[in-house]
């Protein structure tokens, strides 16, 4: 090589198997540096999600999940989270995860009332039990009034659905449903009427009764106080009037 000349040097391209090589090498050396610096984040308190929740909603859960103390990005037991969320009545649904901004997020919905059970539950659609987290929610006119055994919730659920479609033709609802531990049914609808009914052929009684008045009692329907179905053969009425009279009728099969 004479001097002043300059050699030019040439390359030699990669093969395929040594750039796959390098590039899981880049990937695991940024991975690997990536979560060092993950791990060193300092602890910090869960976050709630409260765009589903009221305020009085979100305090409570808020107070729930402190007792967890802060939780570390990766560190964090999601499923631990989860539970103590869940563990609330209210609590319909809860989800938990990682969120590279904002740290541990957890997003949750709370169950909505249909009816009040007892004096300080109240009832989902579902027939689930729960505590409102604001009692004022129990004194809503809105809702229904149910009452049983805790375990027959589910039952008086579904038997509220029945009422209601049985009775739509009369253009009246269930406001009080009662089921006591004779198993006796005691309903009262939206326009005053009372019905009781006993075990006995509950729901081919209360299936028959608004075709019975519907028939035979239209124009008269204003008029009845309360109708009792606890027999075997027929029904007794209470009229509102001062000259009440029994009335009783025999009940068509279905």
């Amino acid at each position: 090589m004479q001097l002043g000349q300059i050699s030019k040097l040439s390359l030699k391209p990669l093969k395929p198997w040594q750039s796959a090589v390098g590039m899981v090498f880049l990937v695991f050396l940024v991975g690997f540096l990536l979560l060092n610096i993950l791990k060193k984040r300092p602890a910090k308190p869960i976050v709630i999600d409260d765009k589903y929740l009221t305020p009085a909603e979100a305090q409570a859960l808020s107070h729930a999940l402190t007792q967890l103390g802060d939780v570390e990005f990766f560190g964090a037991d999601l499923k631990q989270i989860h539970q103590a969320a869940s563990s609330l009545n209210w609590v319909e649904n809860v989800d938990v995860y990682r969120d590279w901004y904002q740290g541990v997020l957890v997003t949750a919905t709370s169950r909505r009332a249909i009816a009040k059970f007892g004096s300080h539950q109240m009832l989902d659609a579902n027939g689930v039990i729960f505590e409102p987290v604001d009692s004022n929610q129990l004194l809503s006119k809105n809702l229904i009034r149910l009452q049983g055994d805790s375990t027959e919730a589910r039952n008086i659920m579904k038997q509220l659905y029945r009422i209601n479609m049985w009775f739509a033709p009369l253009n009246i609802s269930v406001d009080d449903l009662v089921l006591t531990s004779r198993q006796t049914w005691i309903i009262r609808f939206n326009n005053g009427l009372r019905i009781i009914v006993d075990r006995d052929d509950t729901e081919q009684k209360l299936y028959n009764l608004p075709k019975i008045l519907q028939k035979q009692y239209k124009g008269q329907m204003s008029l009845i106080q309360s109708i009792d179905l606890r027999y075997k053969n027929g029904f007794v009425i209470a009229w509102k009037n001062a000259n009440s009279q029994a009335s009783t009728d025999s009940t068509p099969k279905k």
